[in-house]
């Protein structure tokens, strides 16, 4: 609903964001209120902390959807996501060439350049230039005499874990400095 309602009004795409944010924020009053003890925080303390976290979740979310729309989102956009068509299916088309790259880049026992990749994935260079270019601005590919090799992961199994643990923390943050800035 709310999203049709971004494309009939043509409100900003962070709209339904917002419309979600305040939906959790009144299920959190919907729990608070019909839970034993009600609003008089004589409830058991699972309500309580289920009702709190609704509530925090909410507003972050509502908070985040406002400042997105007020500033735009502090995030840039690789040239490599940007401009998929509505469809989906470029986007999946490059998801899949991307994927394709990255994979030959961790087999490869060297450096190997655009023109090599593309050979061996019956791939077009222009197709390969923009995934490598993306693998690099992201960490997973650097730049080596002339090619390009994977980069090993830096906290090796662990380094999903390390990277979320990173990103949570920035990612919870945004909406304030959104404000700050």
């Amino acid at each position: 609903m709310a999203d049709w309602l971004v494309d009939a009004r043509n409100l900003p795409d962070e709209t339904s964001q917002g419309v979600y944010g305040a939906l959790v924020v009144a299920a959190a009053g919907f729990v608070a209120l019909t839970s034993p003890g009600g609003m008089s925080g004589q409830g058991s303390m699972p309500a309580v902390v289920v009702v709190g976290l609704l509530a925090g979740v909410g507003a972050w979310t509502v908070l985040d959807a406002y400042t997105k729309a007020r500033d735009g989102d502090d995030t840039e956009t690789h040239a490599f996501v940007r401009g998929a068509d509505d469809d989906g299916t470029e986007a999946m088309l490059r998801m899949q060439t991307m994927n394709a790259v990255n994979r030959e880049l961790k087999n490869a026992d060297g450096p190997r350049t655009p023109s090599e990749l593309a050979d061996t994935l019956d791939l077009t260079e222009t197709r390969v230039e923009p995934a490598l270019s993306y693998l690099a601005s992201k960490g997973h590919a650097e730049h080596v005499d002339g090619g390009y090799r994977a980069t090993p992961p830096r906290w090796g199994r662990l380094h999903p874990v390390v990277a979320f643990a990173r990103w949570l923390p920035r990612r919870i943050l945004a909406p304030a400095r959104r404000l700050r800035a």
